[in-house]
């Protein structure tokens, strides 16, 4: 560093990440319920995309909620790729190890 501040020093780490980011465990927040990301949409919010031999966390924005006439709801999801991605309300109330899992972005100060 050569002591100089660049425009980027005063956004917070919130303000700078971007969907398709990935991050590290420590950017994770609240864990999230299936209502949580429904009250998170046109935010951001870090997915588990995680593998059996490495912990992976993604930054999304939740583009909406779409709900079937059958009640089923599914995240809508956008990770800067052109299709968007797809999680049914379903796979966040799953308690096993495959289970989807959200976390809200961990604020700093």
């Amino acid at each position: 560093m050569n002591g100089q501040m660049e425009i980027f020093d005063f956004l917070s780490t919130e303000q700078r990440l971007k969907p398709g980011d990935w991050v590290e465990k420590d950017m994770l927040g609240k864990r999230l319920t299936f209502e949580d990301i429904v009250k998170n949409s046109g935010n951001l919010i870090i997915i588990d995309q995680s593998t059996a031999s490495h912990a992976w966390f993604k930054v999304v924005l939740v583009e909406k909620i779409h709900t079937y006439d059958n009640g089923e709801r599914r995240l809508v999801y956008y990770d800067g790729k052109r299709q968007r991605g797809l999680v049914n309300e379903t796979y966040f109330e799953n308690r096993s190890i495959y289970a989807a899992k959200a976390w809200g972005i961990k604020t700093t100060g």
